[in-house]
């Protein structure tokens, strides 16, 4: 009779000394947690979208080179997109009032209706996209032709893909005075 209590001890401790080693071995929260993911890897993109945004990049510079306001919203998704210069490198003040990031009007009156003729270029300009989406950042200079004069700074573009062309949904830009020539 005490044979059965300690082989019933015996196979309980059994059962619980696998069941401790399987739950070390196979612990629910390390089993749970997937391997890391290099997500861009998984980004949908295509060479064919590369090169459109590329042209998109290619006809801003342009129409901002010419005067050409009309090629230039062309590009936009509308003229009431998110557009706005973050003008020095400290915060932007606020009033107790959300800031007003719809300010298109003002960059056309500036590029476009002031008369002046300017001259735009873009560097180290990096895409990233994920089919319908991409983001473009890139640096600036922007000059009045033939004068040391301008700024330059740095640009975060938005695009959508929408019927199958690439739009500026958003644009964000720091911008600072070109430092006097010598």
């Amino acid at each position: 009779m005490k044979l059965l209590p300690r082989l019933t001890l015996a196979f309980a401790l059994a059962i619980s000394i696998t069941f401790i080693s399987t739950m070390t071995m196979t612990n629910p929260a390390t089993a749970a947690t997937p391997a890391p993911i290099d997500f861009q890897s998984h980004y949908l993109t295509s060479a064919e979208d590369r090169l459109a945004i590329e042209r998109l990049l290619n006809s801003y510079t342009t129409a901002v080179s010419t005067g050409d306001g009309k090629t230039f919203a062309t590009l936009l998704l509308d003229e009431q997109v998110a557009f706005m210069a973050v003008r020095g490198v400290t915060d932007i003040a606020s009033n107790d009032a959300a800031p007003d990031t719809r300010r298109y009007a003002d960059f056309y009156q500036g590029v476009f209706a002031s008369g002046r003729k300017l001259e735009q270029a873009f560097f180290n300009v990096k895409i990233s996209q994920d089919g319908a989406l991409a983001q473009v950042s890139l640096d600036f200079i922007t000059q009045e032709a033939g004068t040391q004069k301008g700024g330059f700074g740095w640009k975060l573009l938005h695009l959508l893909k929408v019927n199958g062309q690439w739009k500026i949904a958003s644009e964000f830009y720091t911008v600072r005075a070109l430092p006097a020539a010598h």
